[in-house]
């Protein structure tokens, strides 16, 4: 295999354990993931919500809170695309759940560019309706 394609085989997989770990909410093994200087952003955030998160401590931070105010019940349909770069790869991601607060459905859909180094998550942009 050339190492383009073992990058990319790599990356996928990088993702894919991302998103079981986050949805099992085992948050000390997904922030292992990361890169120690990875940065995570939200470039559509609501005004008042984080749109730049840096390091893997501020990351764990944010992340490990969605469980209070969101539940995944599933991820409906994923599909991925690898990049010109074997280490980026984008996501399109579609999930339902229930907002905890109110208990209406939480359907979301995201567009994920992902760019992994040394087999870690270096940069993640989230993309939502």
């Amino acid at each position: 295999m050339s190492d383009d394609a073992q990058t990319r085989t790599e990356t996928a997989e990088l993702m894919r354990q991302y998103q079981s770990l986050l949805l099992g909410e085992q948050f000390e093994e997904w922030i292992e993931l990361w890169t120690d200087d990875a940065v995570c952003e939200f470039p559509f955030a609501a005004e008042g919500q984080p749109r730049r998160l840096e390091g893997k401590s501020a990351i764990l931070e944010y992340m490990s809170a969605f469980p209070a105010s969101i539940s995944i019940e599933r991820v409906d349909e994923m599909t991925s695309h690898p990049g010109l770069d074997p280490s980026v790869l984008i996501t399109e991601l579609r999930v339902t759940g229930t907002a905890v607060e109110t208990g209406k459905p939480y359907p979301q859909q995201y567009v994920i560019v992902a760019r992994a180094r040394d087999g870690r998550l270096a940069h993640y942009r989230e993309y939502w309706n």
